[in-house]
């Protein structure tokens, strides 16, 4: 009679076929664990299973042109939101003042003019950090379209000096008492998302480094 084990070890195995992209390589699997006799070595064999076939799933689901495009449009956006910031500084600096009205209606408090202390404070040097950051992410989108290596490398050192870039806001905003976004949860969330990105972009190029023989 088989044990608890062996049985939790074929069911796993039945799953690993079902989410193996390549249906040999299931087989093969399956093939395996039923030649190991010690249950707990094929227990351990099949949740290993269970894990590459998640890997290579994810990795078959990262490579398809919807979920490319789906990145391509995340990555735009946060280029956007790079550019925002010194374009609403340069519309208000510039007095280009309907620019900077229709800018600030997309910021917390729907007014530029709250603003205006901070714009004020905010040296050149780091809204110069977010237009780089920027046109980082953009080189970093164009890397991705060719499939290159370098596209997670570039993304990482925007995100870099964004980072850079809010950690020196933040101090303007505590001489000010000026708070950009009143939401903490909001500049959380982009920096999860910011950071997601970057994961995603270094697993669609990243490979497993060959065991040593």
């Amino acid at each position: 009679m088989e044990t608890l084990r062996r049985r939790t070890a074929k069911a796993l195995m039945r799953h690993v076929a079902q989410i193996m992209p390549s249906k040999d390589w299931g087989t093969a699997m399956q093939n395996e664990v039923e030649a190991i006799e010690d249950d707990r070595v094929a227990l351990r064999w099949a949740m290993g299973c269970v894990a590459a076939g998640y890997r290579e799933r994810m990795n078959t689901m990262l490579q398809t042109w919807y979920f490319r495009s789906a990145l391509a449009c995340l990555i735009v956006l946060l280029a956007l939101r790079e550019f925002f910031a010194p374009l609403l500084i340069f519309a208000y600096r510039m007095e280009y003042l309907g620019l900077a009205h229709f800018l600030g209606l997309r910021t917390a408090g729907d007014d530029y003019r709250r603003l205006i202390p901070v714009m004020d404070a905010t040296p050149f040097w780091v809204v110069a950090l977010w237009a780089v950051a920027g046109l980082l992410y953009l080189v970093a989108l164009w890397q991705m379209l060719r499939r290159t290596g370098a596209s997670y490398m570039l993304f990482l050192l925007g995100s870099g000096l964004d980072l850079a870039g809010v950690l020196a806001i933040r101090s303007v905003e505590a001489s000010t008492g000026i708070i950009v976004e009143p939401i903490p949860m909001i500049r959380l969330a982009g920096f999860v998302l910011t950071f997601s990105v970057a994961f995603v972009l270094w697993r669609m190029t990243w490979k497993p480094t060959p065991a040593a023989s």
